[in-house]
């Protein structure tokens, strides 16, 4: 059986793991807005699940085994939709393929097969812009007791990290911002039983598809652009 959790170690672990969430978060922003895509797709899965932990043990009557990553996202999420807290539903069906697939190629000795990620990156940043100001608006101050959290002093202060390209807090419409040209990457990595291959390929200023709603993986893997 479970043992309860106490109030201290709720707000220390929570607040910790929000902490923690912010600062990969906010890297993962500096990253990909500079073009390092493998590593601030990494920064952008772990921030995710961090934040997602993070609502698990603000939420929790009791400890819960949530020592997961992204490869066993449905436990999370069962955890969160017992403690009625079901933020899933607001996310983007490929923006979590893609934070699945990053977490696969973290550790290259345990592919068993190639993957092969596609997005446009102004779609998604929002994506993850939405998704993190949704868990930060979740963990408010009658829960978390942290009125103030890294986020939301960033917010505050106007931290040019966290505003740059921000549709959010810039009070831009989602759907333009999803719609205009933008970059788009494919990254392709195939491990043999002797060597690795790894390439990221850029795509320069292009239209993405007309954005309803819902994310578009890009999926032309063209090898004649800059890698």
């Amino acid at each position: 059986m479970s043992k309860s959790i106490t109030f201290t170690e709720k707000q220390l672990k929570g607040s910790t793991l929000v902490d923690l969430g912010y600062r990969d978060y906010i890297a993962a922003r500096f990253l990909l807005n500079n073009r390092f895509i493998i590593q601030g797709l990494t920064l952008a899965s772990t921030a995710i699940e961090k934040y997602l932990k993070a609502l698990i043990v603000f939420t929790s009557n009791k400890q819960e085994k949530y020592n997961v990553h992204l490869d066993n996202i449905g436990k999370l999420k069962n955890i969160l939709q017992k403690n009625n807290c079901d933020v899933f539903k607001n996310f983007d069906p490929i923006f979590i393929k893609i934070l699945e697939d990053v977490y696969k190629i973290r550790y290259y000795d345990t592919l068993k097969k190639p993957v092969t990620i596609g997005f446009y990156l102004n779609q998604f940043m929002g994506e993850l812009d939405h998704n993190i100001h949704l868990m930060e608006t979740s963990i408010n101050p009658e829960i978390s007791h942290n009125p103030l959290t890294p986020y939301k002093r960033a917010v505050k202060n106007k931290d040019p990290h966290l505003w740059k390209n921000n549709f959010i807090l810039n009070k831009k419409d989602k759907k333009v911002f999803m719609g205009k040209p933008t970059t788009a990457f494919s990254v392709h990595i195939y491990i043999s039983s002797i060597s690795h291959t790894e390439n990221t390929v850029v795509g320069r200023e292009i239209k993405p598809p007309q954005y309803e709603g819902k994310l578009e993986a890009y999926s032309e893997f063209q090898t004649d652009w800059s890698i």
